[in-house]
């Protein structure tokens, strides 16, 4: 699957370029909404789409990847959907110079924040929002079992193989990457990037996003009734093509079990969930009833899998995302008060918009993100982003929110000498918060009690 490889490769290549243009990107969960936005803005300012979703650049297969369909794009350019345009390394560059506003939109985070900060490919590699795709076999991984690769990262950096579980595959091979790619451990990379950060805006583009937000409630609902409707517009049907090229061998999927649904187009949710339906009725070994309860379990593990991902989502807007965007913003700010020579069009700024009641969608989305988006186009005064609804308000503060980069460097284990595993060795705990829910644990406790009562015999006099 090298199309994903070589956006991946697109993108790096936009780190030449300097923050003297404007973007907008639409980001949030799925099911938000954000094509139709991302269509709406480039109607009223001109604008182009970029595709910012690592599952919509393979052709075909719109159903599972939920791409938008030719009508619903009322004729706006769209770009790297199908990967119709894999060349198109300076898009945005190009987009700007016809003197239209390119607009990102996509639920890949990753992909978006790659876009508009050229350092954040390495630094966020190992987040479990990016594809490892054909990496593996092309830097000689996929040969290695886990447990050799775990020992070769201790060997080459240290403080990552400390921060991974070492049954974590991919983030193992993803932190060995960085070091063979580039000479150096990732750790002393994402280091660097912090005190960079002090004095280097970092920022590619003069940038505006917006993020579409529902009520966990609403959205769930919403997702189990998308699902449904998947069902209805031919998924079984697609998946069961996709299954056919790869028993004809025209298409190949990883091998490897553990691995085998963790890469390109394979990631996406709907392939694992109904592997084992479609496998039973390929094989014809069930009766109609068995079936059909195989088929309920299977939507229902498609609608939880829709659910945890949109979860995940949200996660990183918030911890990964927002926490860089308030990095960038203070680092402009303090070089604006030491009078430091600093580009006019660097800046950038997130607003929240409310996509909760769909039947106030132009009131709360679209008439809003127009209005903000124009005024930020022509250079005028833009609102508070906490002021727009009672979401952003609660979710765009920082109280609470960690730089992920020291996040991540300050992360370590810890050994509980109280507890033993069934090895009879401590215990280990991954973080801080697994240590905090490991000593409130009744096991944990138990022990301590235990381990006191014991202390307190020996030292009582014979």
């Amino acid at each position: 699957m090298r199309s994903l490889q070589r956006v991946q490769q697109w993108i790096q290549r936009l780190a030449m370029f300097q923050p003297t243009r404007s973007t907008i990107a639409v980001i949030g969960t799925t099911g938000v909404g954000k094509s139709q936005l991302g269509i709406e803005l480039s109607k009223a300012l001109h604008g182009e789409v970029i595709n910012a979703d690592s599952m919509q650049v393979y052709k075909g297969l719109d159903i599972i990847t939920n791409k938008v369909t030719e009508s619903e794009r009322e004729n706006v350019p769209h770009h790297l959907m199908d990967f119709l345009e894999p060349e198109d390394e300076y898009l945005i560059e190009e987009i700007s110079d016809r003197k239209s506003l390119p607009v990102l939109v996509g639920g890949t985070n990753y992909y978006v924040q790659s876009l508009l900060w050229p350092m954040s490919l390495i630094s966020t590699a190992n987040d479990g929002s990016s594809s490892s795709d054909e990496q593996e076999e092309e830097d000689g991984i996929s040969s290695m079992d886990t447990q050799a690769l775990y020992q070769e990262l201790q060997k080459v950096d240290p403080i990552m193989a400390a921060k991974w579980h070492p049954g974590d595959r991919r983030k193992i091979a993803k932190s060995l990457k960085v070091y063979r790619d580039t000479g150096r451990p990732q750790s002393e990379i994402i280091k660097e990037q912090q005190e960079r950060a002090k004095t280097d805006v970092n920022l590619r583009y003069n940038t505006i996003i917006f993020w579409l937000y529902t009520d966990p409630v609403t959205l769930n609902k919403r997702l189990d009734d998308r699902v449904m409707k998947m069902i209805e517009l031919g998924l079984f049907d697609e998946l069961s093509s996709l299954r056919k090229r790869v028993q004809e061998g025209t298409l190949d999927m990883p091998g490897k079990d553990l691995e085998k649904y963790q890469r390109g187009i394979w990631q996406a949710i709907g392939y694992k969930e109904f592997d084992e339906y479609l496998t039973a009725v390929e094989n014809g070994n069930l009766g109609d009833k068995e079936l059909l309860a195989l088929r309920e379990e299977s939507v229902e593990r498609m609608k939880a899998a829709t659910r945890r991902y949109a979860k995940r989502q949200v996660q990183w807007i918030r911890n990964k995302l927002l926490p860089t965007i308030w990095n960038t913003q203070d680092t402009l700010a303090n070089l604006k008060s030491t009078l430091l020579s600093i580009t006019p069009s660097q800046s950038i700024q997130l607003y929240l918009l409310d996509a909760t009641d769909l039947s106030q969608w132009d009131e709360n989305v679209k008439n809003t993100a127009v209005k903000i988006a124009q005024d930020f186009v022509n250079d005028k005064d833009m609102p508070d982003p906490t002021t727009l609804n009672e979401f952003s308000s609660e979710l765009l503060t920082r109280e609470g929110v960690a730089d992920p980069r020291q996040k991540l460097l300050n992360w370590k284990k810890h050994t509980c000498e109280v507890c033993t595993n069934q090895s009879a060795n401590p215990v280990v705990l991954n973080g801080d918060l697994e240590l905090k829910q490991h000593i409130s644990s009744r096991l944990h406790r138990r022990n301590t009690k235990r381990e006191k009562m014991m202390k307190k015999k020996l030292d009582q006099p014979e």
